[in-house]
Order: C-alpha cells, then sequence, then structure tokens
C-alpha cells in the first residue's frame, strides 16, 4: 500500500463553487473522486451532496487495492479526525451527523456510505466514467505525459458543458514551486470560479 497525504474537504476553498455547481443541475449528479486513496475525497463529495440536498452518487476509484480496502471500510482513527477538525476542514456539526464513533475513533455513517461507489481504476487504462463533477487532484504527476493527455481529453468528452474538473495545487506547481500543468488542461479547460476549478471549452 502506497504513502499518501489526504484530507476531508482538502482545498476547503474550491467545496463552495463545487456545490454551486451541482446544485445547478435539475437531476442527480454523478462526482468522479478518480484517485481517491483511503477514501476521505470521496466521502467529503458524498457529505457535499447530502448537505445540500443534491440527489446523486459519488464513484471514486483508484489504482491500489489495498487503500481502497481502507476506503470501503470508512474507518478512520481520533487523530485523523481530530487534525482535520483543528484545522478547519471538517466542523463538528459534521462530525455528529455523518459520523458514528467506535473504539478509537470514527466510521462514516450509513448514509453517507451508500452515496459512495468504490471501484480499482487506473487512470489512462481504464475508461473514464461519464460524470458532472471530475475530482483528479495531485495525481497528474504521477502519470506520463501522453497519458495525461489522453485522460484530459477523455474527461473532457465526457464531461457536460455546465460540468467541471477539480485540480489539486500540486498539479499546477512543480517540484520548484514554478508553475506547470497537465498536458492538455488549457486546450479542453479553462479556468472557472478558482484556480483549481477549470470548465470545459
Amino acid at each position: 500500500m502506497r504513502q499518501i497525504v489526504t484530507e476531508w474537504f482538502r482545498l476547503p476553498a474550491v467545496w463552495p463553487f463545487l456545490a454551486s455547481t451541482l446544485t445547478g443541475f435539475d437531476r442527480p449528479v454523478i462526482v468522479w473522486s478518480g484517485a481517491c486513496g483511503t477514501g476521505e475525497e470521496a466521502y467529503s463529495a458524498a457529505i457535499l451532496l447530502h448537505d445540500h440536498g443534491i440527489g446523486g452518487q459519488v464513484l471514486a476509484s483508484d489504482l491500489d487495492a489495498d487503500l481502497l480496502k481502507v476506503a470501503e471500510r470508512g474507518r478512520y482513527d481520533r487523530a485523523n479526525i481530530d487534525t482535520n477538525l483543528r484545522e478547519g476542514r471538517l466542523s463538528r456539526v459534521q462530525v455528529a451527523k455523518h459520523f458514528r464513533p467506535v473504539h478509537g475513533g470514527y466510521v462514516v455513517a450509513p448514509h453517507i456510505r451508500e452515496r459512495v461507489i468504490f471501484s480499482v481504476r487506473e487512470l489512462g487504462v481504464d475508461a473514464v466514467p461519464a460524470c458532472d463533477v471530475a475530482l483528479l487532484r495531485n495525481v497528474w504527476r504521477h502519470l506520463d505525459l501522453a497519458v495525461q493527455a489522453r485522460v484530459m481529453r477523455e474527461v473532457r468528452e465526457l464531461l457536460p458543458v455546465e460540468g467541471r474538473l477539480g485540480l489539486g495545487g500540486g498539479d499546477l506547481l512543480n517540484a520548484r514551486l514554478e508553475p506547470v500543468e497537465p498536458v492538455g488542461l488549457s486546450r479542453y479547460f479553462t479556468e472557472a470560479e478558482h484556480s483549481c476549478i477549470w470548465r470545459p471549452r
């Protein structure tokens, strides 16, 4: 199982914009968390849907089956939740509503867990799913350039015109903190409400 860095409601500033996009649909929506790791991003999206009364599902995928097993259990130790509370990404109201205390930590409540479908999926190998918001954050640097271009094109083809692509801050900077962007991003998308939210051209 690879080491990853993930958080609940990572990059908090983007989530209100994503909520605004998703509430604009007059049908159930699909959010794809395309490198979901241990599940925090996928469950954050499910909480967003629930709290805004938005119908739909979260498709959560990763190439690491061991990480997906952690995500599917939906169990997180107390330090995980406490850190995200302390740093303001989770609220105590959200924890009370959407988690159940267990020995040593918390488990995601059934009404959130049932909104998320997990599957093994490798970017650039397996098909990109149709979705309304694609969260592909902090993953592009791990893909070779040809794969970046192919995935970017496929996401553009499957997003509706009012859909959004979510990126991570690490996708737009290299190790020297110089601006970079995934191959094909500016060809197929244009920056929308935030530097990490892009809409189809």
